[in-house]
C-alpha cells in the first residue's frame, strides 16, 4: 500500500528546470535509494516531501497514519543548547503548550470553555501522538542504546559531525516515524559509523528514502533505487548493483530500438528520394504522385515514433592518471614515526612500508591521526629523512580532505594557470574533462562547494601527473557517476597509491593492501577492504560485562608469605588477619561479579530497546528503558560499595 505518492511535481529555479513531471511512490516499510548527480534536484526532493518546499505544480499525498522523521544532511546548531535540550526541544514546546492550554481552559470564561476544550484537545493529541508521556524516558534510552550518554549535558554545537548525525537521528526517531527520509546520512561517519548506520537501516521496520553516495550501503539496506535524471525519476527494484545492470541493460536496449528506427527513418527518406526523382521525370503519369505522396506520408509516421537516443545527461568526468610505472623498490618508509598534540599521544614508534606500484589504503577511526600522518608524508618525506623516507625517483600528488592547497582568492582558471609550463588550451581542455562549465571556470574558488574543490584538485593532478599519488578523502561531495569515473582512473594506474577514504565500495575496487590505525601503531594487512574487515571482526566486538569491570579493576597477585610466626598469639592474630582478608577478597569478588553481569544485563536491554525503538515497538521501548534506569541506579551502588570495600582490602593487604 502506498503511504507517499510524489504526483507530477514540477519545479524550476532561475528558469532551470528542476523536476519535470516527476513521479514515484512508496509503499509501507519500503526501503528506497535516492540517486543522481550533483545538482539534479535529489534534496529539492526531499524538501518538496517535508514541506519546507513548495511544487510549482503537483501534489505530494501523505496516508493519514504517516509519520515522517527527516535527518538533514548539514546539521547545523550554532547556540548553546545542549545535547539534551536539543533532543527534547520539541517535546518541551509543546509540553508548554499544554500547560497554557491547561491554564486558559481552567481560567477561561464559560462562554468560550467549548473553544478552549477543542484548542486544549488538539494541543493533547499533538502531545500524545509523540508518546510525551514517556517522552524523555524514551530519550534517556535512546541516548544510551546510541552511545551519546556521557555527553548529554556537553553542548551539542560540540559535536563531532558524526555525532551531530546520531543525535539528529535520535531526535527523529524520537517522533516514532514510520517514514525515515535521510539526506546523506553517512556524512562524517568512519567506519563504525557506516557499520552501525547500515544495520540501523537493515532492521528499521518502517519506509526509508535515502540519499546517499555510499554504493555499499546502497547494496546492503535498500530493495530499490530511485534514480533523478532529466528532471524525472525512475523506478528501479532491487540495490545499487541491480540497478546498474538494469540501466545498462536499458540503455543497450534503447540504443538498437533507437538505431533500428534511424534505420527505417533513413529507408524511407531515400525511397522518398528516389520516388521524388521519377515523379519529376513522370509529371504526366499521377500514379508516381500518389506513390511519392504515400512515402511522405509513411516517413512523417514514423518520425512522429521517434526513439530518443540515449545519451548521460550527466556525463562522467575523463580521467586518466597513467604515469610510468614506479620503479623504484621502496615507495615510502616509516620508521619509529611519532606525533603528539599536548598530551594526546596520536602514534607511538609507528613503522610501515609501502613498495613501488603497490596500491594501499590507510583507514582508522576518525580523529586517530590518519590526515596527519599523510601531511607529514607529504611535508617531510624525502629519502635522507631518516624518519619518513620516499623513494628518490618519485614524484609525489597530493588530494587533501580539507582542500588547503588551493588559493581561494583565485578563480578556476587561475588555479590550473598558475601551474609551470601550462598554456591556455591545455588549462580549458583539463577543465572541460572534468566537469566545469564555462560559467564555474570563473568562479572563485572560495565560491565553489566541497565537490567542485575536489574536481579541482583531481584535475591538478592529471597536469602534474605524479607516480605517487596521495588521496585524502579524494570522493567526498562527489556522486556517484564521478566516483566511478576516478575509480576506473586508479585502477590504472600503475604509479604508487596511499588513500584515505570511507567509501568501502571504492576501495574494494582499488586497493590491495590495508594499514589499520591502532593503538597509535600502524597494522598492516595484505588484504582488499573486505577481507580486512572479515579478518578484524573479532577485535570490533564489544566489550562483555566482565571485560568492562577489569578496566576498572585493579591488577593483583596473590601471594604467601612464609616468614614464619612467633608463638600462639601471633599464630592467632595471623589466622585472624587472614580470614579478615580472605573475606575482604571475596566481597570485592561478589561485587565484581555482580557489576559484571549487571553491565551485561545493561548492555542487553540498552541494545533491545534500541531494536525496539527502531522496529516502532514503543511499549518495549519505553519497557527496557525504564530496565536501563533501574540498572544504571544500581551499578552506581555497586561501584560505590566496591570502591568502599577495595579500599579495606588494600589497607588489609599493606597490613599483612
Amino acid at each position: 500500500m502506498a503511504i507517499l505518492e510524489f504526483k507530477s511535481i514540477n519545479k524550476e529555479f532561475a528558469g532551470r528546470t528542476i523536476l519535470d513531471n516527476a513521479c514515484f511512490e512508496v509503499n509501507a516499510g519500503q526501503k528506497l535509494g535516492l540517486i543522481g548527480a550533483n545538482g539534479t534536484g535529489k534534496s529539492t526532493i526531499l524538501n518538496i516531501i517535508t514541506g519546507m518546499l513548495k511544487p510549482d505544480s503537483g501534489s505530494v499525498q501523505l496516508a493519514a497514519e504517516v509519520r515522517v522523521g527527516y535527518v538533514p544532511q548539514h546539521v547545523e546548531i550554532e547556540d548553546d543548547r545542549t545535547v539534551s535540550d536539543y533532543l527534547l526541544e520539541d517535546y518541551c514546546k509543546l509540553n508548554g503548550e499544554l500547560r497554557l492550554a491547561e491554564e486558559a481552559l481552567a481560567q477561561g470564561k464559560e462562554s468560550e470553555h467549548e473553544r478552549l476544550l477543542k484548542q486544549y484537545q488538539q494541543i493533547r493529541d499533538r502531545f500524545d501522538h509523540i508518546g510525551g508521556d514517556l517522552y524523555p524516558q524514551r530519550a534517556e534510552g535512546l541516548v544510551s542504546a546510541l552511545g551519546l550518554t556521557d555527553k548529554i549535558d556537553q553542548p551539542a554545537r560540540l559535536l563531532s559531525g558524526g555525532e551531530r548525525n546520531v543525535l539528529c537521528m535520535t531526535r527523529a526517531l524520537l517522533a516514532d516515524p514510520n517514514l525515515l527520509i535521510l539526506d546523506e546520512p553517512g556524512n562524517h561517519l568512519d567506519y563504525h559509523g557506516l557499520a552501525w548506520l547500515d544495520d540501523f537501516i537493515c532492521r528499521f521496520r518502517g519506509a526509508i528514502i535515502i540519499v546517499s553516495h555510499n554504493r555499499y550501503l546502497l547494496d546492503r539496506a535498500v530493495g530499490g533505487i530511485l534514480e533523478l535524471e532529466n528532471g524525472k525519476v525512475e523506478y528501479y527494484p532491487g540495490n545499487y548493483s541491480a540497478f546498474k545492470v538494469q540501466k545498462e541493460e536499458k540503455l543497450r536496449a534503447q540504443a538498437a530500438e533507437h538505431k533500428a528506427w534511424q534505420q527505417r527513418v533513413d529507408d524511407l527518406k531515400q525511397l522518398v528520394q528516389k520516388f521524388a526523382d521519377i515523379a519529376q521525370g513522370h509529371a504526366s503519369d499521377n500514379s508516381w504522385g500518389r506513390r511519392l505522396r504515400s512515402r511522405r506520408s509513411q516517413l512523417d509516421r514514423e518520425m512522429g515514433k521517434e526513439v530518443t537516443k540515449p545519451n548521460e545527461s550527466t556525463p562522467k568526468i575523463s580521467v586518466n592518471f597513467n604515469t610510468e610505472a614506479t620503479r623504484c623498490d621502496i615507495a615510502l618508509q616509516v620508521n619509529n614515526y611519532k606525533k603528539a598534540f599536548g598530551e594526546q599521544v596520536l602514534f607511538d614508534n609507528a613503522n610501515w612500508q609501502i613498495d613501488g606500484g603497490q596500491h594501499w589504503a590507510l583507514v582508522g577511526p576518525n580523529g586517530s591521526g590518519k590526515t596527519t600522518i599523510l601531511k607529514d608524508i607529504v611535508g617531510y618525506g624525502k629519502w635522507d629523512n631518516q624518519v619518513i623516507r620516499i623513494g628518490p625517483s618519485l614524484s609525489v600528488g597530493y588530494c587533501s580532505q580539507q582542500q588547503e592547497h588551493l588559493n581561494t582568492e583565485n578563480t578556476v582558471f587561475d588555479e590550473l594557470y598558475d601551474l609551470p609550463n601550462i598554456n591556455e588550451q591545455q588549462v580549458f581542455d583539463i577543465l572541460a574533462r572534468f566537469r566545469f562549465t564555462d560559467e564555474a571556470i570563473q568562479k572563485k574558488i572560495k565560491n565553489l562547494s566541497g565537490g567542485e574543490r575536489n574536481r579541482l584538485q583531481l584535475a591538478k593532478l592529471l597536469y602534474s601527473r605524479p607516480n605517487f599519488l596521495i588521496l585524502d578523502e579524494p570522493t567526498n561531495h562527489l556522486d556517484i557517476y564521478t566516483c566511478e569515473a576516478i575509480e576506473e582512473a586508479l585502477l590504472e594506474f600503475e604509479g604508487t597509491l596511499l588513500v584515505v577514504s570511507h567509501d568501502r565500495y571504492f576501495l574494494d575496487k582499488i586497493v590491495n593492501h590495508v594499514a589499520e590505525v591502532r593503538d597509535r601503531k600502524l597494522v598492516c594487512y595484505d588484504a582488499n577492504f573486505t577481507n580486512y574487515w572479515e579478518i578484524t571482526a573479532p577485535l570490533r566486538q564489544e566489550s562483555t560485562g566482565a571485560g568492562r569491570i577489569a578496566s576498572r579493576g585493579k591488577l593483583r597477585s596473590e601471594s604467601k608469605d612464609d616468614t614464619p610466626g612467633v608463638g600462639a598469639q601471633y599464630h592467632a592474630d595471623r589466622k585472624a588477619k587472614n580470614a579478615e582478608l580472605r573475606k575482604a577478597k571475596k566481597t570485592v569478588e561478589t561485587l565484581e561479579e555482580e557489576i559484571a553481569k549487571t553491565e551485561e544485563l545493561k548492555a542487553k536491554s540498552e541494545k533491545l530497546a534500541a531494536d525496539a525503538y527502531m522496529a516502532g515497538d514503543n511499549d518495549k521501548g519505553q519497557k527496557y528503558s525504564l530496565e536501563i534506569i533501574t540498572l544504571t541506579d544500581k551499578l552506581e551502588k555497586l561501584f560505590t560499595d566496591w570502591e568502599t570495600a577495595s579500599e579495606k582490602l588494600s589497607e588489609l593487604e599493606d597490613n599483612q
